[in-house]
């Protein structure tokens, strides 16, 4: 068994979209160093690496030579030192992003045609995430899932989220996300479940599931599962990513009571928080309203 198959063998517990982001970058990892991982030093893999531009993608090629030096009770401390730097590295890249930020937010519509361009350009990955994040109002956890053909497999494990592909639909299914509704102590808010029917939506999962299916790049969300936040700026409209969209539409509905109903229950927070937290001015209602 080569190095690589036995690397993947012990990555079969981990979600498909992390079995496919360790895949591809093994595979660039060594490629660039023109031998297998484990034969080489950690000086080497340091040199090999920083020739990477992309802090980011330095991070995600660090974890996988920390993990196959790890199997092979290896040294490993050069290149942990090197990964924490990178942190700081990668938060300034962020912080850097953040400031060329337009200085006026876009628009709820800006969201909506945005989005409707990444499915004209076929972005089957960018045009899902943002569709979720607008009419489902998700959190970055919440967009860590598996696409699945068979429902069962859902139901043996409930520890993940999934999108169901089935014949006339895609069932979103969530069991693993972040809540900001603190009324529960237990840490387990239960299974949220809903059926999408938007035509646009089932072809893009469907053309994801197939990229999947062949081992294509093209069916990779998140290349880094570590750095989901950082990777779901990328596809969201001019790097602002989820919270930012969450504001905007809190704004764009502040006084739609229905739609706001809907939010906190897609979001599991209450109305008052959502209000509070995104700071929606001019709309300034008593909880008791929406009893």
């Amino acid at each position: 068994m080569t190095e690589f198959e036995e690397f993947m063998e012990k990555q079969k517990g981990k979600s498909v979209n992390t079995q496919k982001a360790y895949k591809i970058q093994y595979t660039k990892l060594r490629d660039m160093l023109g031998k297998d991982i484990g034969d080489a030093s950690q000086k080497t893999l340091i040199k090999t690496i920083q020739e990477y531009s992309n802090p980011n993608g330095k991070q995600a090629l660090l974890n996988i030579a920390i993990l196959i030096r790890r199997e092979d009770k290896a040294d490993v401390k050069a290149l942990e030192d090197l990964r924490d730097k990178l942190k700081g590295d990668i938060k300034k890249d962020i912080q850097k992003k953040n400031v060329e930020l337009p200085k006026s937010l876009p628009t709820y519509e800006d969201l909506v045609e945005y989005t409707d361009m990444l499915w004209e350009q076929s972005d089957w990955t960018d045009y899902i995430i943002n569709y979720l994040l607008i009419n489902y109002h998700v959190r970055n956890k919440d967009l860590l899932f598996d696409i699945i053909r068979r429902k069962k497999v859902a139901k043996n494990d409930k520890s993940k989220n999934y999108l169901w592909l089935s014949d006339s639909f895609v069932e979103y299914i969530r069991n693993d996300y972040k809540t900001r509704d603190w009324s529960k102590t237990s840490g387990t808010y239960g299974q949220k479940a809903v059926k999408i029917k938007d035509k646009k939506f089932i072809t893009a999962v469907r053309r994801v599931f197939a990229c999947q299916k062949h081992d294509e790049d093209c069916g990779v969300f998140i290349e880094n599962p570590n750095q989901l936040g950082y990777y779901l700026k990328k596809a969201t409209l001019g790097g602002i990513g989820e919270t930012l969209y969450n504001k905007i539409i809190i704004s764009h509905f502040r006084n739609d009571i229905d739609k706001l109903k809907e939010i906190s229950k897609d979001r599991g927070t209450s109305i008052s928080t959502l209000l509070e937290f995104y700071d929606v001015k001019n709309f300034m209602v008593s909880s008791n309203n929406f009893a």
